[in-house]
């Protein structure tokens, strides 16, 4: 009798066209894994959410579990993060984004964490010429998984400060978009090299003249 590939070749096409995303890092910090727990939960209920008072009563949760996630201080050590792209700026300096690779799947939340944001926070997260991160952080290629540490800034709710990309002319899907694919700036403080036992730092700015006793853009 000849063999049915039916029902095994349509559910190998379902494997196939299913998004696949990268799994966490066995050894990634367990700040960064509850990060991203906080951030895939409240953006599946803000698809799922139609009224606008509803999803700014989220907006206002997930940054109180995101606050409790990171600590005082809104650190963060150790994580693993992809790079996703950099530039540089008209004085020398060097803007650069991030990725979370196990956040980062069709249609699923994909935050950005990058050295850029809002007002004054502009003179906290820059990387300028004369910073020992500049030059590490240009010769990466994109792709490149590293190492960071640094902190977020907090927001009116005690969360970390974020922006939100407009993906949508539609005001219930830019609302949406908070949860989607939020922005964080942030503060970058070291780079490291992931290994096996231990991370091999590529640079460092903690001691860098007008670090000490910076805030969080307060």
């Amino acid at each position: 009798m000849g063999r049915s590939w039916g029902p095994k070749l349509a559910l190998m096409l379902i494997a196939l066209s299913s998004p696949v995303q990268a799994q966490p890092a066995a050894n990634e910090p367990a700040s960064q894994t509850a990060f991203r727990a906080v951030l895939t939960k409240y953006d599946e209920l803000a698809q799922a959410e139609t009224d606008f008072l509803r999803l700014r009563a989220l907006d206002a949760q997930r940054a109180l579990e995101l606050g409790k996630v990171l600590g005082e201080g809104l650190t963060f050590e150790g994580w693993r993060l992809m790079l996703n792209g950099s530039e540089p700026t008209p004085t020398g300096g060097i803007f650069v984004r991030f990725l979370d690779a196990a956040a980062n799947a069709p249609k699923s939340v994909r935050p950005t964490f990058w050295n850029s944001g809002p007002g004054p926070i502009m003179r906290h997260v820059g990387i300028p010429a004369r910073s020992p991160l500049r030059e590490p952080i240009a010769a990466l290629k994109r792709g490149a998984t590293v190492v960071v540490s640094g902190n977020f800034f907090f927001d009116d709710h005690g969360g970390p400060l974020y922006e939100s990309a407009k993906i949508s002319s539609q005001p219930i899907e830019i609302e949406r978009a908070r949860f989607r694919a939020p922005y964080f700036p942030t503060r970058l403080l070291e780079i490291a090299e992931p290994g096996a036992s231990h991370e091999q730092p590529i640079a460092e700015r903690r001691s860098e003249p007008g670090n000490a006793g910076v805030g969080n853009g307060e």
